[in-house]
């Protein structure tokens, strides 16, 4: 990167920024994002193993991974593995983290970390294998005995070390390959002097060496060696060529990539590739080309340019089989491209199939780091947005927390992203604190939800709160909570008790008594503040209460006396709960019973539409706050 410069620039978007104001109108609404962990040396990645959706692993730079415990939403206190034998500093140390995707059962995983030494006394990329030790799921085993180097190859100089490393998603026929982004050596222009650059063409378009290139390798996880895809381009060229080509390329063409990510969807790979003095670039290597062998042109080309530096100028003609990037940027738009996800979680759903990625510093004008979304139909690139001002400030106990420098962006088993700030040693979600509210009763033994829609049209609770009019009001946090200072009902009834929940601490439940029948109610939160001092003044969700309206349209009538009586005999289940509206885990008559005696009646036709309550109040804090960032 520039600073910490493990990367370098580039998009002819001046057609994007000449139709700012319209590709503005077009941003995904309602973003926001949460500090997840706090304190941090250098944090440098972020991931999960395959199905696990209580921890996230943290890279950091210095060699030690940490786990944040989704469950407590706090770092365990024992690092994971402290991975030793490194050199640490500049753009080297611990780079990158794949776990194996059987790491389930078999506890394997890899590293990709800058090793002392090498044939130039620069350092030496090195993947190894770890694994999980027997006793305990939250601590590597270390034991020299353990380890296994499975490749390695010299750095030339101390930067463009890349460090991302995968396994794929694309199924069977790519199971059990690891995807390596290697940088082309370091220096600038991938020249130097020919200090470890091979000329003519530099390393990123030679394929006798492993730098500048995307490498794919047939891990054998019980032995910790490879084997080489035998659809990789160089896998068997005939006639075989003198020097021979690494038989481990995927692809070439590359600078500095950081970082890459597969599609887990779609199985694209997207590849933020950092430009050296004019573009930053994003490239696609796509699932219909399991074979690869895309060039994507450094040095020759930069972005959608040719490269304008070095001495002598390395730039050119598009190399035979060149892939242009599917979007570049200039400058004035950032210097260190960050490559992301495309976003395939649950919380955001107008974010789904869009790329997020960053910028490690921001415009040459200044401005600070940078989030962005894109837009990717497998074709066409578009809708460029920066979406900075969304996320961040975050307000928090300890101020507004600002983003100092994005180093790169993870996900978790469930598809949500996180942000690395390297630059202040935070973790981010991508998520509002709220994300959810129910409205929840016990049918028998099995309790079901109403889920209450946090905007636009409130949902109905059609089941019976008994003699009393009791409820139960859940809200739901990304964070488990600290503390809420105030909460309050409007409508008819009151609130009996409210808490943080003892079972679920991200949860806080309100029991709610004296309910009446046929109208409105809103429940606010104020003051709430989670373990990790992220605050939100204020949040509410709105409920209609009517009994018997089975079908969810604000009225009871002929159409819930029919759906109540289809389902009367079955057993209660996630998809017809609203038929037992006795709630006592039957439905029968005595339901039928309730519906046809509440049958005519309706709830208050001036229902508002409630707004994104957490947008709003997080918003308000941010521009109140933007005064005393951090």
């Amino acid at each position: 990167m520039r600073g910490w410069r493990i990367i370098g620039c580039g998009i002819v978007c001046s057609v994007l920024l000449s139709f700012g104001q319209s590709l503005r109108a077009q941003a995904v609404p309602g973003l926001d994002a949460i500090r997840v962990a706090a304190g941090l040396s250098q944090p440098l990645f972020v991931t999960a193993p395959p199905g696990d959706f209580n921890r996230v692993f943290i890279v950091q730079q210095n060699g030690v991974i940490r786990i944040l415990n989704l469950q407590t939403g706090t770092l365990n206190p024992i690092p994971f593995a402290t991975i030793t034998g490194i050199v640490t500093g500049g753009e080297q140390g611990l780079l990158g983290l794949a776990f194996d995707p059987d790491y389930a059962t078999n506890g394997k995983f890899y590293v990709n970390c800058i090793a002392p030494g090498g044939a130039f006394n620069m350092g030496q990329s090195q993947i190894r294998q770890y694994q999980v030790s027997a006793g305990n799921p939250d601590i590597a085993d270390t034991a020299a005995s353990t380890i296994r180097t499975v490749l390695s190859y010299d750095q030339p100089q101390g930067n463009h070390n890349g460090g991302w490393l995968a396994f794929s998603p694309r199924g069977a026929a790519d199971d059990h390959n690891l995807y390596i982004a290697t940088g082309d050596g370091g220096g600038s222009n991938d020249q130097d002097g020919g200090v470890g650059h091979i000329e003519p063409g530099g390393n990123g378009q030679n394929i006798t060496t492993y730098l500048g290139k995307m490498l794919r390798i047939h891990v054998d996880a019980a032995s910790g060696t490879y084997t080489i895809p035998a659809s990789n381009p160089y896998a068997s060229p005939t006639p075989a060529p003198s020097p021979s080509p690494k038989r481990e390329i995927f692809a070439f063409g590359l600078r500095n990539p950081f970082r890459a990510s597969f599609d887990r969807a779609t199985g694209r790979m997207l590849v933020g590739d950092v430009g050296q003095s004019s573009r930053e670039e994003i490239d696609v290597q796509q699932a219909t080309n399991p074979g690869g062998g895309e060039n994507y042109g450094w040095r020759l080309r930069e972005g959608l340019i040719a490269t304008p530096t070095g001495n002598p100028v390395v730039g050119g003609a598009p190399p035979p089989g060149n892939v242009n990037p599917i979007f570049d940027y200039p400058r004035s738009t950032g210097q260190t491209v960050i490559g992301g996800h495309v976003y395939r979680g649950q919380i955001f759903p107008a974010l789904q199939g869009v790329y997020v990625f960053g910028d490690y510093l921001g415009p040459s004008t200044g401005g600070g780091a940078k989030i962005f979304t894109l837009n990717y139909n497998g074709t066409i690139a578009s809708n460029f947005q920066d979406i900075t001002a969304q996320l961040f400030p975050i307000p928090t106990t300890s101020g507004n927390i600002t983003l100092a420098n994005v180093a790169s962006f993870g996900e978790d088993a469930a598809g949500e992203l996180y942000i690395a700030d390297i630059g202040n040693g935070n973790v981010y979600k991508i998520s509002p604190m709220l994300v959810s509210a129910a409205s929840r009763k016990a049918h028998g033994n099995i309790i079901f939800d109403v889920n209450l829609p946090l905007s636009g049209t409130p949902a109905v609770e059609c089941r019976s709160g008994g003699a009393n009019g009791d409820f139960i009001i859940a809200f739901k946090f990304a964070v488990p909570l600290s503390s809420v200072g105030g909460r309050s009902l409007t409508g008819n009834g009151s609130i009996l008790h409210a808490a943080i929940s003892a079972g679920d601490p991200h949860e806080y439940i309100l029991t709610l008594t004296g309910v009446t029948n046929a109208q409105n109610l809103t429940v606010a939160l104020s003051n709430i503040v989670d373990v990790q001092g992220n605050t939100l003044s204020s949040c509410s969700v709105t409920v209609g209460i009517l009994l018997g309206d089975a079908n969810n349209d604000t009225f009871v009538d002929s159409g819930d006396i029919t759906q109540v009586k289809g389902q009367s005999g079955q057993p209660v289940s996630t998809a017809n709960f609203r038929a037992d509206l006795n709630a006592d885990g039957f439905i029968d008559s005595g339901d039928i019973t309730l519906v046809k005696a509440t049958s005519g009646t309706a709830l208050p036709s001036s229902a508002p539409a409630q707004p994104q309550e957490s947008e709003k109040s997080r918003r308000s804090q941010r521009d109140n706050g933007r005064g005393q960032e951090r």
